[in-house]
């Protein structure tokens, strides 16, 4: 989709959604910027131009990460624009502010939470606080609860006067919560206008959620969607998606 945006003159427009800091077991930094692809003979992008990342991320710590790595990537790849939301995403807008649950990662914090890997101290967070208290039963006291702003997908992008029908690719890693926000999603937009590929987490869900990844995937099913199992993540594409020539913003 972005050689055929770069071919067309056109702007592909992503949003990442749980985006941590730009590129740690980032898919999205994996195929644009390192051009990592086993299944194309496409060749890695030295120039970025066309591409138009939305990028939403509600850990602070992981946020100010965020605006460093893409600082590089248009320092480096010549992107022209990226947008960094600070928020979180819910599966409505009706609340100004949800209940987040992430770990401690502050200079005064025990010294048995920042002894813990990398991996759960910054790529953890969720609004499934039961789920990252239970995950980290021997280390609850790690486990912060806080109150941060919030809104649906379409909403936040609004917001930054950009149309949740121009997305070309949504990807969503949000620890166990994918299944409530794409349905909301999926009932915000027009079939017709969901984006051509929405790629998600499904491991949090697979290992606790059975029942509501199942109806996830019929849900999406119903909305025109293939879905390949890649091991930890879903790839969902549109095949009737108007999306697919992606749009001049």
């Amino acid at each position: 989709l972005l050689h055929h945006a770069i071919q067309q003159n056109k702007t592909f427009f992503t949003v990442q959604v749980g985006a941590m800091d730009g590129k740690s077991n980032d898919p999205m930094y994996s195929m644009f910027v390192r051009g990592e692809n086993t299944f194309t003979d496409f060749k890695p992008f030295d120039n970025l131009r066309n591409w138009l990342p939305v990028l939403i991320e509600p850990v602070p710590v992981n946020y100010n990460a965020l605006i460093d790595t893409y600082r590089t990537i248009a320092e480096t790849k010549h992107l022209g624009c990226a947008i960094p939301i600070n928020a979180l995403v819910s599966y409505n807008s009706s609340k100004a502010t949800c209940p987040f649950c992430y770990m401690n990662t502050h200079e005064d914090a025990p010294e048995d939470c920042k002894a813990l890997p990398d991996w759960m101290r910054l790529q953890l967070g969720t609004l499934d606080c039961d789920y990252l208290r239970n995950f980290f039963s021997g280390h609850v006291h790690c486990v912060l609860e806080d109150p941060l702003p919030c809104s649906s997908i379409t909403q936040l992008l609004s917001d930054k006067f950009l149309s949740s029908e121009n997305i070309a690719m949504l990807q969503i890693d949000v620890e166990g919560y994918e299944h409530m926000l794409l349905e909301g999603f999926m009932k915000e937009l027009p079939d017709d206008k969901l984006p051509y590929i929405i790629h998600f987490e499904h491991k949090v869900m697979k290992q606790y959620l059975k029942k509501q990844l199942e109806g996830l995937k019929d849900a999406m099913e119903d909305k025109g969607y293939i879905l390949y199992d890649q091991g930890e993540d879903y790839l969902a594409i549109k095949l009737n998606s108007t999306n697919f020539s992606v749009n001049k913003l």
